[in-house]
């Protein structure tokens, strides 16, 4: 009990210094938390834009590669109409069709490789569902590429109706509603992430 009052008479004379150390003290703690908070919520709010940057340039890339292909799928369908097809040659001053698809064929290459970093670069940021996601698109876009490129080196089938509808259900299926319907979800769970409606 000596001891029990020799405690409760050291905090009663020295009652304003533990005060002023307690106050202290826990204006540190609070000043460090606070701190700390702050570093953490810069450092996501750089996460988050470097996340909108990334999705921003994918989506650049996507919407480039998108409409390459279109345009190659499109101009492989008005060979049909072989006149048209010469005019729009003669307008450009490209010698021959193999020029303008070899241009076209080298254009879609360099968007290709740009989409496919950009996919692997966006990947960083996503969650595990939305990188499968990524994953359909890149092969949606390979297996279009696939196929044009077997149409074009193939001349039995370039010249038979079979072909004519092969590169139809390409553009009406692949690139009109497979291409969209994945971009959609992920478009979805973007906005999940950020917390938009």
């Amino acid at each position: 009990m000596d001891m029990e009052k020799k405690w409760i008479e050291i905090i009663s004379d020295n009652w304003s210094q533990i005060a002023v150390i307690l106050g202290i003290v826990g204006y540190v703690i609070e000043k460090l938390t606070v701190f700390f908070l702050k570093k953490k919520e810069i450092t996501f709010s750089r996460l988050q834009e470097n996340k909108i940057l990334e999705i921003r340039i994918f989506y650049k890339s996507y919407q480039t590669l998108n409409i390459a292909l279109l345009t190659y799928l499109e101009q492989m369908l008005q060979e049909k109409d072989h006149k048209t097809f010469e005019k729009n040659i003669e307008a450009k001053y490209i010698e021959s069709i193999n020029d303008v698809y070899d241009t076209f064929r080298n254009d879609i290459q360099n968007q290709f490789l740009d989409f496919k970093y950009n996919a692997m670069t966006v990947k960083l940021f996503l969650d595990n569902e939305d990188l499968s996601i990524i994953d359909e698109i890149s092969d949606t876009f390979v297996s279009i590429r696939k196929k044009l490129d077997t149409y074009r080196s193939n001349n039995e089938l370039s010249n038979t109706s079979e072909g004519w509808e092969s590169l139809v259900i390409i553009r009406d299926d692949d690139i009109s509603k497979r291409l969209p319907e994945l971009i959609k979800k992920i478009e979805s769970s973007l906005r999940q992430s950020f917390k938009l409606k």
